[in-house]
């Protein structure tokens, strides 16, 4: 059964079944950036996983929450798209990581962090959520039952991802690790069906010791780091931070926006010396983990143990993309629901404006900097006395009419 409840501050961190399930919660997200980084920049499925593996298990070591490790998202996408060497990444990783480092060290962190009221933070997680469930939709349609396969159809893929749902719901009612038993049963499934050799397998060393080329300073600033940094600050450092405090306020002291840059930043320049993709630490995988019954660093520890080793095992490394994809998609879905719910902690109408005015915005460009940025000139229209009066009185009014009561009180 899993085990919801809370732990005090100094509780050791727990290998339990609950944590056990809480650490699969994160795979519908990295594990399709993972295959695409494979198949399009050359990386070996073995190096990610490896240098993955080792920051996740010093994640939950150090935090003793479920903070999660994810690849940059908006990297990768780039990446992906432009058939970006893994070296070019690597280097990348190294300058990425530097960048956040100084920010952290000139205190600059906390400067930024004045920005992100309550009100883009959870417009950013908002607009997260969608950017998941979007990202969740478009997997189950684009591909068959295993990525890169084609056994199966869309029409498969779909009645069996509503099927995993309903059973990942019933398993957090009843507190059953449901997710766990899909995927073993889904793994065994692909050997049975002989779709093992679609999997990507492992290329080139584990390890891929490298200096990076300053002379890409320029190209990879323009190209990767700047469109990546806003969602970097609002994701997987303030979100990701608050997200913490939120889920488990009794252990997430050292959650600190300042100590979730520094280590993504000290994390990005080992990985990218030793030539792998780099990591941030994203609210919508804390969220994940949670919702699967993640309290406390073991489900992070556990991840990325099995990580290390399917990475160190020749050829294991590949049983991770087994993994079906209406799973995945499921997966996805509930990180995505998790995110979404956050609209239930604005405490105000005005925030509420401000919140999805950045999700929606978000949502719709896929640009975060442009959504934070009209974000933060609402929030200083609906600041001013007049403006804010009028959305107060509109709330109260809302919330005084016998339906909205009838249905607050039910």
């Amino acid at each position: 059964m899993l085990n919801r409840g809370r732990a005090d501050a100094h509780a050791s961190n727990r290998f339990s079944l609950s944590e056990w399930s809480g650490a699969v919660g994160d795979l519908g997200t990295t594990l399709p950036i993972a295959f695409a980084l494979v198949q399009a920049s050359g990386f070996s499925p073995g190096r990610l996983f490896l240098y993955w593996g080792l920051v996740y298990v010093a994640t939950g070591a150090y935090y003793r929450v479920p903070v999660s490790v994810q690849p940059l998202k908006a990297m990768a996408v780039i990446a992906i798209s432009s058939g970006l060497s893994a070296t070019l990444l690597s280097t990348t990783a190294v300058f990425y990581g530097v960048l956040l480092l100084v920010l952290t060290g000139t205190g600059l962190i906390k400067k930024i962090s004045e920005w992100f009221s309550p009100g883009i933070v959870r417009g950013v997680q908002l607009g997260i959520g969608l950017l998941l469930a979007e990202k969740a939709l478009g997997l189950i349609g684009d591909h068959s039952l295993y990525l890169g396969s084609t056994v199966g159809s869309t029409t498969a893929v779909v009645a069996l991802t509503i099927g995993v749902l309903g059973l990942v719901a019933l398993g957090l009612r009843y507190r059953v690790p449901v997710a766990l038993f899909c995927i073993g049963g889904g793994i065994l499934g692909a050997f049975l069906l002989g779709v093992g050799s679609t999997a990507p397998s492992a290329n080139g060393p584990l390890v891929h010791l490298s200096l990076p080329d300053w002379t890409q300073f320029g190209n990879v600033l323009m190209l990767l780091i700047i469109p990546q940094l806003p969602l970097t600050l609002g994701n997987a450092v303030y979100a990701a931070s608050d997200a913490c405090q939120r889920y488990w306020p009794d252990r997430s002291g050292r959650a600190t926006p300042s100590r979730l840059a520094a280590s993504i930043g000290g994390s990005n320049v080992l990985i990218g010396l030793l030539g792998g993709f780099p990591i941030c630490h994203g609210a919508g995988g804390i969220a994940a983990h949670e919702r699967l019954g993640g309290r406390t660093g073991g489900t992070t520890i556990i991840l990325g143990s099995v990580l290390l080793a399917l990475a160190l095992i020749p050829g294991a490394s590949r049983v991770l993309f087994l993994i079906p994809v209406p799973i995945l998609g499921a997966l996805l879905l509930c990180d995505s629901w998790a995110m979404i719910a956050v609209l239930r902690e604005s405490v105000d109408l005005p925030q509420v404006v401000v919140t999805c005015t950045v999700a929606v915005l978000g949502w719709t460009t896929h640009r975060l900097t442009l959504a934070v940025g009209v974000g933060l000139v609402v929030e200083r229209l609906v600041g001013r006395s007049a403006l804010r009066y009028g959305l107060l009185r509109l709330q109260r009014f809302v919330v005084q009419q016998p339906i909205v009561q009838g249905f607050t009180n039910d």
